[in-house]
């Protein structure tokens, strides 16, 4: 019967997979844990109790989805948006509102497809259904959220999509077919160009009038009656235009024959080397226009020597569902109809995608792959990174060389896809979600091999995010932790530093279930918000709450009396609830609210009221060699357990109660001191093949375990 002393001095592997628990060759299995909840494994090595939440205040609608996004201008001025169904609210980074609510266009389905990033005041917002927005900071209470007035947006040469009945008599190959439709869409300048429906293509020949013309079918169609279909190019005619500069100058644009139409205002003509935007309709051979760019002549252009184009971001073809800072410019792509498209403003002119060749000139390029990958997020991190559907691509210009017109390299980095879930930077890595939603996974560039690794992060707790992840949200400061939004209302957290390998994953529940975080930065590093839902005196509520250091209930509030009080107040919130109150530090039965109120026995000065929640940690069977091999399987008793603490009062140890502090007259309705070094307790019994610990904090008070030493006997 061999006795040993077996001491586990860390838990920064976290929370480990059930799938793990014959692993006792790793080491990751001796700084591990079978269960990890309502704690944070810590970069020293410890587990320390979770904060616990304040109550910030209702969202708008209880019963729908909320998106929280951090507003930071700099660390002084940081805010927190909730946007919801058709709104956006603005909170100070107190928690106290702003009073500042805006009408938004986004309904709460669109907010988990929807993008940001920020650069000083202006935050831009992308969802492939609406154009661009800014939001906007002029003062605490005065904000503005806009379509973005962009100078120039990508434009091409799109021609025009007909959404009305089109017949074709004879939709064979062939010339002389007579195409009619029941709209007044044709004009003579329209000879020359293609009509285009599905897979079929026909040239006009012939124009008789504004509903009939001859064209020769070049590809068969599919139907003779159509009612969605394309005139494809741009009007095949002489065009003169009267001005040629400057830049800014007004100009004319005159046709031989009719082809202006009132819906060409807002489109563009390139034309003898420049660029006119029409502002205004005259006359279907005459429109008027602005110099964007100035031109070499005033001389006629023939046709195709000039065209007529639209931007390519317009609610038929979408517009871009992501978008980064990137190298002074505003990068963009992922629209429907350009999903592999990237677009990149002029150097430092975000809202200028005028496109060039000049090396500050706007740009658009395609990530082109042997597959079809729709662009979902654009991050940054040594490189321009383009996460899509189906990989991961880097886009540089070069080595050591921006990304210019006729600069850029484009590399398939990896082939594991990403979903909606907003990526996070965390160091010298993007962490983002596989495309399956159950494997995190961190982006980095690897010296070794010049290229860029995406390792699972999640490999050994694959539990922990198995019901999909929804939104995530980092904590730089006071402690490096990951907070991962589980589908099911579970908050997983990743305690992560990899310089000292600490990869730790734990489970954080509540009465209730989360639906979104965010963070933004505070005096002391960074704070994090999350929406949760619960259910309070019967009825279904969804609350904005703060994680806050030194709190020890959720859902709280924390006050204060110079004179002592009993009754305590502002608890409407969790009318009917039965919660934790800690009076002067001392902890106080619990309480039921009664119209927002809660009486204590005794008056108290300061006080934190709000609902339980328990910290548990169960340690795994460590791994004990013996004489005869593993300890595996054989029985075994813990004859003496000391635990390290850090600044502790109180937990239970497999269901017995660590006592802190001796009683007596003198410690009555006193905080109790906290509690560092090691507490011994004997006796826990014999176990068949296991050894492992249930270490439970159940009261609203503070919890830090740095080391667990086990006496073990094992009987062969």
């Amino acid at each position: 019967m061999p006795r040993v002393t077996a001491i586990q001095t860390n838990f920064t592997a976290g929370e480990l997979s059930p799938r793990m628990l014959g692993r006792v060759d790793i080491a990751r299995y001796q700084n591990g844990a079978e269960r990890v909840e309502n704690a944070w494994p810590l970069i020293h090595g410890g587990a320390i109790r979770r904060d616990g939440t304040l109550y910030v205040g209702p969202t708008k609608y209880s019963g729908m989805d909320v998106r929280l996004i951090p507003y930071i201008f700099n660390r002084n001025q940081a805010y927190m948006c909730e946007f919801g169904e058709y709104y956006v609210r603005i909170y100070f980074s107190s928690g106290l509102y702003t009073g500042v609510e805006l009408q938004s266009p986004y309904t709460s389905a669109m907010l988990a497809t929807t993008d940001y990033v920020q650069g000083a005041d202006t935050m831009f917002l992308f969802n492939q259904a609406m154009p661009i927005y800014r939001l906007r900071r002029n003062s605490d209470f005065e904000w503005t959220l806009a379509p973005a007035p962009f100078v120039t947006q990508p434009f091409d040469e799109k021609g025009i999509f007909v959404n009305s009945a089109m017949n074709i008599n004879d939709r064979t190959v062939g010339g002389g077919r007579i195409v009619t439709a029941t709209a007044a869409v044709f004009m003579a300048s329209d000879v020359g160009r293609e009509i285009w429906s599905g897979g079929g293509v026909a040239k006009i020949t012939a124009f008789t009038s504004a509903n009939v013309v001859t064209v020769d079918v070049l590809t068969e169609f599919s139907l003779n009656n159509v009612t969605l279909w394309a005139l494809k190019g741009s009007p095949q005619t002489i065009n003169t235009p009267s001005v040629k500069d400057p830049v800014g100058a007004s100009t004319t644009l005159t046709l031989t024959v009719a082809g202006w139409r009132p819906e060409d205002v807002g489109k563009f003509v390139k034309i003898n080397g420049g660029l006119v935007e029409i502002t205004s309709y005259s006359s279907s051979t005459v429109v008027n226009g602005v110099i964007r760019s100035a031109l070499t002549a005033v001389v006629a252009s023939p046709a195709n020597a000039w065209s007529l184009e639209s931007s390519v971001w317009n609610l038929l073809d979408g517009y871009p569902g992501t978008g980064t800072l990137h190298e002074q410019r505003l990068v963009v792509a992922g629209s429907p109809s350009y999903p592999q498209n990237i677009w990149e403003s002029r150097t430092g002119e975000y809202l200028n995608f005028e496109l060039g060749t000049k090396d500050d000139d706007a740009m658009s390029f395609t990530v082109s792959s042997d597959q079809i990958n729709p662009i979902i997020h654009l991050a940054q991190i040594k490189a321009l990174i383009a996460l899509t559907y189906g990989g991961e691509f880097s886009l540089t210009g070069g080595v050591e060389k921006p990304i210019t017109p006729t600069n850029i390299q484009v590399k398939n980095q990896s082939v594991y896809g990403c979903n909606n879930v907003k990526p996070v930077r965390i160091g010298n890595e993007l962490y983002f979600m596989q495309r399956a939603n159950r494997k995190l996974r961190a982006l980095a560039y690897k010296f070794d091999s010049d290229a860029y690794g995406a390792p699972d992060m999640s490999v050994l707790s694959e539990h922990i995010t198995e019901t999909g992840i929804k939104d995530m949200a980092y904590q730089q400061e006071p402690e490096s932790i990951l907070y991962l939004v589980r589908a099911d209302g579970v908050l997983a957290t990743l305690t992560i530093d990899r310089d000292q390998d600490v990869v730790g994953w734990a489970r954080q529940t509540t009465a209730g279930k989360y639906q979104a975080v965010a963070s933004i930065p505070n005096a002391t590093g960074e704070e994090v918000w999350a929406v949760v839902r619960r259910t309070v005196a019967g009825k279904p509520a969804q609350y904005l709450e703060r994680f806050v250091s030194g709190v020890q209930v959720d859902c709280g509030i924390v006050a204060s009396n110079p004179n002592g009080a009993a009754d305590w107040g502002g608890l409407d919130h969790l009318e009917g609830m039965t919660v934790d109150v800690v009076a002067d530090g001392v902890v106080m039965q619990q309480q039921k609210v009664l119209k927002g109120v809660i009486s204590l026995p005794r008056p108290a000065f300061n006080v934190q009221i709000g609902l339980n929640y328990v910290t548990t940690i169960k340690t795994l069977t460590p791994e004990i060699g013996t004489a005869t091999g593993s300890a595996q399987g054989n029985s075994m008793r813990i004859g003496e357990v000391t635990l390290r603490f850090l600044k502790t009062i109180g937990c239970k140890i497999n269901g017995q109660t660590v006592a802190f502090r001796n009683l007596g007259v003198n410690v009555l309705d006193k905080p109790p001191p906290l509690f560092t070094g090691d507490h011994r307790m004997e006796n826990l019994g014999w176990d068949r093949g296991q050894a492992q610990l249930l270490i439970v904090q159940d009261q609203p008070l503070p919890f830090h375990l740095l080391c667990v030493i086990k006496k073990i006997t094992v009987n062969d």
